[in-house]
């Protein structure tokens, strides 16, 4: 009996952190998908930006290189906010892990509830 209570509860460890690194995966990729979206954002407002060079003028001037700066400190801003995010979403992941492995029950009771709750909703309809 100790043997299958041990194999069980490093079972749930196993689970729960894989768990835990699917979030971590499902975050990676909404961000990898951001990151692209924007990426592709930059890429035509650069191209637009060099169809324009055969336009002359001062104000044309001026303004290619008001757009190049833009796109330039939007990029840096993407960048360090992605990278902030992720940090800031591994540490969550972090946290809640851990909140979990400390107090398991409490978290089960509130899933309990919630489930009771949308059950009770749901069937209603």
């Amino acid at each position: 009996m100790t043997s299958a209570t041990a194999g069980r509860n490093g079972h749930g460890t196993a689970s729960r952190r894989s768990n835990g690194a699917r979030s971590v995966q499902a975050a990676r990729r909404a961000a990898r998908g951001a990151t692209q979206d924007f990426q592709t954002l930059f890429a035509d407002a650069e191209a637009l930006l060099h169809s324009t060079v055969d336009v002359v003028g001062d104000q044309a001037k001026q303004a290619r290189e008001r757009l190049q700066e833009s796109l330039n400190d939007a990029k840096e801003r993407l960048a360090d906010d992605i990278e902030s995010l992720t940090d800031r979403g591994r540490e969550a992941a972090s946290a809640v892990d851990d909140f979990v492995h400390v107090r398991p029950w409490p978290v089960i009771g509130v899933a309990a509830l919630a489930a009771i709750a949308a059950g009770f909703i749901l069937g209603r309809r």
